[in-house]
C-alpha cells in the first residue's frame, strides 16, 4: 500500500511550526520567587526579592575580567542630548527589555551574541526626559513607568502592543514614577518620586491584568496625623 501523502493543510501547519517563532513562557510568580533554577536569566530589577543582585554565573571573574571587549553596541534615545540611561535590563532567553530617559522600552534579540537587535519599541510619548530605572515582567507583559503625566504601561512581551496604561499622578503634574515596578503575585508595587521636591510620596498597588488601581498609601503622615511633626 503507498504511504498517504499529508494533506495540503497539514503541509501547511507543519510549515508553519517550523518558520513560527517560539513564544516566550510566562514569567510566573514562581519564576522570580527561583532565580537560581535559571541562572542564564535576569527576570527583575533586583534579580532576587531580597534585592541581592547577585548572579550565580561564574565565566567573568576575577581571572576572566580582563578578556572582556565590547561585542556590539545598540543605539537608544533621541537626539535631545544629556540623555542618559538608568535602567536595570530584563533578560530571558536572550532577549532585553529596557527603558530609556524618555521612558521608551525596548525589546533587544541579543540571541546571537555578535549583534544586538531592536525587536519593537514602545514609545509613551513624553514631553520631558526623566529618570527612569526600568521595567517588570509579569506573565506575558513588560509593566514599565512613564511621565508626563505618570504612569504606568504594560506591553505585551511578544508583539511590543500597549496591553494597558494608567495614569498614576492623581491630578499632580509634578509628579514622576522613577523606580522598576516590582510584580507581587498579581500585584504590581510601585512609588511615587518627587519628596526632594516637596511632593508627598506614596507606594500603591495596581492589579497586574488591567491596571486598575486597588490601593495607595502615603508614605509622609499629612499634617495633624499621627506621627507628622509641625515646624513653626
Amino acid at each position: 500500500m503507498m504511504p498517504r501523502r499529508p494533506s495540503s493543510r497539514a503541509a501547511l501547519l507543519a510549515a508553519t511550526m517550523l518558520v513560527s517563532p517560539a513564544f516566550a513562557a510566562d514569567v510566573t510568580p514562581d519564576r522570580l520567587l527561583n532565580p537560581d533554577k535559571e541562572p542564564q536569566n535576569w527576570l527583575m530589577n533586583h534579580r532576587t526579592y531580597d534585592g541581592q543582585r547577585f548572579s550565580p554565573l561564574a565565566r567573568i571573574n576575577r581571572d576572566s575580567v580582563k578578556g572582556l571587549r565590547l561585542v556590539y553596541a545598540v543605539p537608544l534615545g533621541g537626539s535631545a542630548g544629556n540623555e542618559s540611561n538608568e535602567a536595570t535590563a530584563l533578560v530571558e532567553d536572550g532577549f532585553l527589555y529596557l527603558t530609556d530617559s524618555w521612558g521608551v522600552l525596548y525589546k533587544i534579540d541579543g540571541t546571537s551574541g555578535d549583534v544586538g537587535r531592536i525587536v519593537w519599541r514602545m514609545d509613551p510619548k513624553q514631553e520631558r526626559q526623566a529618570v527612569n530605572r526600568g521595567a517588570a515582567f509579569w506573565a506575558n507583559l513588560v509593566i514599565s513607568p512613564a511621565n508626563s503625566p505618570a504612569r504606568i504601561i504594560a506591553t505585551d512581551k511578544t508583539s511590543g502592543k500597549l496591553v494597558w496604561e494608567t495614569n498614576v499622578a492623581f491630578d499632580v503634574p509634578q509628579l514622576q514614577i522613577t523606580g522598576a515596578p516590582l510584580a507581587i503575585n498579581d500585584k504590581i508595587i510601585i512609588g511615587a518620586a518627587g519628596g526632594d521636591r516637596g511632593l508627598r510620596d506614596w507606594i500603591a498597588a495596581l492589579d497586574a491584568a488591567t491596571g486598575r488601581v486597588l490601593w495607595r498609601k502615603f508614605t509622609i503622615p499629612a499634617p495633624g496625623e499621627p506621627g507628622s511633626v509641625l515646624r513653626p
